[in-house]
């Protein structure tokens, strides 16, 4: 199992390499809207009470709602505000643990903050575009997507559980579930219409590469599937950055403190 792995991973450092493709650390297929929804398949135990709050002060809960609810970016009118950002961060900083990150490191808190940040614009570009497109998802689309987690968690009672734990209610939960459906599909629509594919050619170019390095591989008639995916997953990426960055170049974007 292990020169199993040894052998992925030197065939998906080489498919990174050869498409020279800018790579977005901790951004994720399909999974830019699903923020929450992320957190909560993950089993993350984040409040968005901040520590040190005081439930018998008199001003407590008025001053933390306004922290936040503080502007930390609009985008083409659109507000994200800090509470939406530090869900986020949370994110990322289980994220980051879990590959034995410092988290405490304060270069790499500020990458994190950056990382969720550039998350949640994209987020809102890509969904606007969906809307611009047309493309809609149905009530039972979203039911069915929730069906879904549930399976994943262990049942209904395990979700209602991570819910409670995180402070999110079931609206919250719908609305970030319709998000992450309409980004999926309007991905969908960019890859068809930038025509990805993956020739013989390519997978034989990447698996000769390899091997050329001294790595002891299985025949490529095993592994050239494994292969297509990861070329064909680097080339997505590459589209949904250029993709990305048009929505930008056409956008207004305002963050505080810049």
């Amino acid at each position: 199992m292990k020169e199993k792995k040894e052998v992925t991973d030197a065939l998906k450092t080489k498919s990174e390499e050869r498409e020279r493709t800018p790579k977005k650390s901790l951004l994720k297929l399909y999974l830019m809207a699903a923020l929450v929804v992320a957190v909560v398949i993950m089993g993350v135990l984040y409040t968005l009470e901040k520590e040190g709050r005081s439930s018998t002060a008199i001003f407590s809960s008025m001053i933390a709602s306004q922290v936040d609810n503080e502007v930390v970016a609009v985008i083409n009118g659109e507000e994200i505000v800090n509470k939406d950002l530090d869900a986020s961060i949370e994110q990322f900083k289980q994220i980051a643990l879990a590959q034995g990150v410092d988290v405490n490191d304060p270069s790499t808190q500020a990458e994190m903050r950056n990382q969720a940040l550039q998350v949640l614009i994209n987020t809102k570009l890509l969904v606007r575009e969906a809307g611009n497109r047309g493309i809609s998802v149905s009530e039972e689309d979203v039911n069915a997507r929730i069906e879904d987690i549930k399976t994943d968690l262990g049942g209904e009672e395990v979700l209602a559980e991570r819910m409670a734990s995180l402070g999110i209610e079931e609206a919250r939960l719908y609305e970030d579930i319709g998000e992450e459906l309409l980004i999926q599909r309007l991905l969908d629509q960019i890859f068809v219409e930038s025509g990805v594919e993956v020739t013989d050619e390519e997978i034989e170019e990447l698996y000769n590469g390899v091997a050329s390095e001294g790595t002891e591989l299985p025949p490529l008639a095993d592994v050239s599937e494994e292969i297509k995916a990861q070329i064909s997953s680097t080339k997505e990426q590459g589209v949904i950055d250029e993709f990305l960055a048009g929505l930008r170049s056409e956008s207004e974007i305002t963050i505080a403190g810049e």
